[in-house]
């Protein structure tokens, strides 16, 4: 079964009632706002800026949030809350950040062997390189578009796994 990335924007008192747990998640209706679907990217968009599969370090952890610190409980996978200014300090992370940048921290052969979702180790050749990297440069781009159009109106975000 395929684990895909989502995020939705929404108000940044909205998000903060979600992160303190006044309002569940469970009770929104998710599809009702601005949102984006990064497919099975997340981990391996996540590896990419941070070099490691959770957990990673501000601002860049911030752009596929997996801090542990920031879960909230939603279905399966949980989801992850990003007030408005992480979502700022987000964009700004990535706002200077082009293909080549990205080329050099991107290492398919690791990413493989440490299992980085979706890649299965057994089932991926150094032939998948340039297509696996045009793969995450696609997802990475309409993030960063998102996140601008988010920090443009004060948003926060919710990203959560399905």
């Amino acid at each position: 079964m395929a684990i895909r990335g989502h995020y939705f924007a929404a108000e940044d008192e909205l998000v903060e009632q979600i992160a303190a747990g006044s309002i569940k998640l469970e009770s929104l209706d998710v599809n009702a706002y601005p949102g984006l679907d990064i497919d099975r990217s997340w981990e391996a968009i996540h590896y990419l800026l941070c070099g490691d599969i959770s957990d990673g370090p501000a601002p860049l952890g911030y752009v596929v949030p997996l801090h542990s610190d920031q879960g909230l409980e939603f279905g399966s996978y949980g989801a992850f809350a990003l007030r408005a200014e992480q979502v700022a300090e987000a964009l700004a992370a990535i706002s200077g950040l082009d293909e080549a940048e990205l080329r050099q921290r991107y290492d398919f052969q690791t990413m493989a062997e440490e299992e980085v979702y979706p890649l299965d180790p057994d089932s991926v050749s150094d032939d998948d390189a340039d297509e696996f990297f045009a793969y995450l440069l696609q997802f990475f781009t309409d993030i960063r578009q998102f996140y601008s159009t988010a920090a443009a109106s004060g948003k926060g975000v919710i990203f959560y796994l399905a």
